[in-house]
C-alpha cells in the first residue's frame, strides 16, 4: 500500500449519509461491485465497492468502525483529466488508471484500488468520523500531492457535504496540509499557497486556533496552525517539492 499522501476527512455523524452518497458518485460506474452500508439511524447507503475484497455484503458502520482487521471499503474513484493524471493513465503500464467518460461528457481517470477507512476514535473532533481515503500504491500517493485534479475533487467532496475538516496528510508524519475547514477553501491550489496543520497532541486546541484564524483572529504566535513565517514551514515545503518535482517557490506562490 501506498503510505505517502492521503486524505483525511472529518464529518459529523449526521451528515455521513449525504457524505457516502457524495463518495458514491465519485466512484467508477460500469463496475458490477456493491456494498450496502448501513447507518446508525437504519439509513442505507449503496457503494459500488467490496468490503475487504468481499462484493455483495451488508456493512454496519458502527461494526466497520470497530473492526480490527484491517479492512477497508475499496473504491475505485473517478477524477477529471489534468496533466499528472493524463501522465500517469498515458505511461504508467498500470491497468488500476483507466480513462472513463462521464456524464456530463467530461474524461476522467479512474484509479483504483483507493481504499476508504472509517473511524470515530481518531477523529479530532467530538460526535466526528474520519473517513480516510488511501492509495494503493506509491505512484498513486504522488498524484494525491501533485493533482490539481484529485486535491479539487476532495476539496468539493467536503465542502459541498459540509464536512468540517480536510486534510491531505503524509504517512511518513510531519504537519498536513490544511485542504479546507468550516466551509473556507484553505490551500486547494496545487502547487499554491498551503497552509499546515501541526497539533503535536493537542488536536482540540488546534482545531480551535484554525477556527479563530479563519473567523480573522489568528494566534500570535501561531502554536499549531503553520505558515510561511513559522521556523518549521520552509522545511515542510521543500519535502513537498522534492517529492513532487514542482519547485518549492511555486508551493509558496501567491
Amino acid at each position: 500500500m501506498g503510505i505517502d499522501f492521503d486524505y483525511e476527512i472529518y464529518v459529523h455523524r449526521r451528515d455521513v449519509g449525504r457524505f457516502l452518497t457524495a463518495v458514491s458518485e465519485l466512484c467508477d460506474r460500469p463496475t458490477s461491485r456493491s456494498t450496502t452500508m448501513l447507518l446508525p439511524d437504519g439509513t442505507a447507503v449503496s457503494l459500488p465497492c467490496t468490503y475487504g475484497f468481499a462484493d455483495k455484503q451488508v456493512v454496519e458502520l458502527t461494526v466497520a468502525l470497530a473492526d480490527r482487521s484491517g479492512r477497508d471499503f475499496d473504491l475505485c474513484l473517478c477524477f477529471p483529466v489534468d496533466e499528472p493524471l493524463r501522465a500517469y493513465r498515458d505511461v504508467e503500464s498500470d491497468a488500476a488508471a483507466v480513462g472513463r467518460v462521464w456524464p456530463d461528457g467530461s474524461s476522467r481517470v479512474a484509479l483504483g484500488y483507493i481504499y476508504l477507512r472509517i473511524s470515530g476514535e481518531w477523529s479530532i473532533l467530538p460526535d466526528h468520523w474520519r473517513f480516510r481515503f488511501m492509495p494503493a500504491i506509491s505512484s498513486q500517493g504522488k498524484l494525491f500531492l501533485s493533482s490539481p485534479s484529485i486535491r479539487e475533487t476532495f476539496a468539493t467532496l467536503a465542502l459541498s457535504t459540509g464536512a468540517s475538516l480536510c486534510l491531505l496528510a503524509s504517512g511518513l508524519g510531519g504537519p498536513e496540509i490544511i485542504v479546507s475547514a468550516l466551509g473556507h477553501r484553505v490551500s486547494t491550489r496545487v502547487p499554491g499557497p498551503c497552509l499546515l496543520w501541526a497539533p503535536r497532541g493537542s488536536s482540540t486546541e488546534a482545531f480551535q486556533e484554525l477556527t479563530s484564524m479563519l473567523a480573522g483572529q489568528p494566534a500570535d504566535p501561531p502554536r499549531y496552525i503553520i505558515g510561511p513565517e513559522h521556523p518549521e514551514f520552509a522545511a515542510v515545503i521543500d519535502s513537498f517539492a522534492e517529492y513532487s518535482t514542482v519547485a518549492s517557490s511555486r508551493w509558496t506562490g501567491p
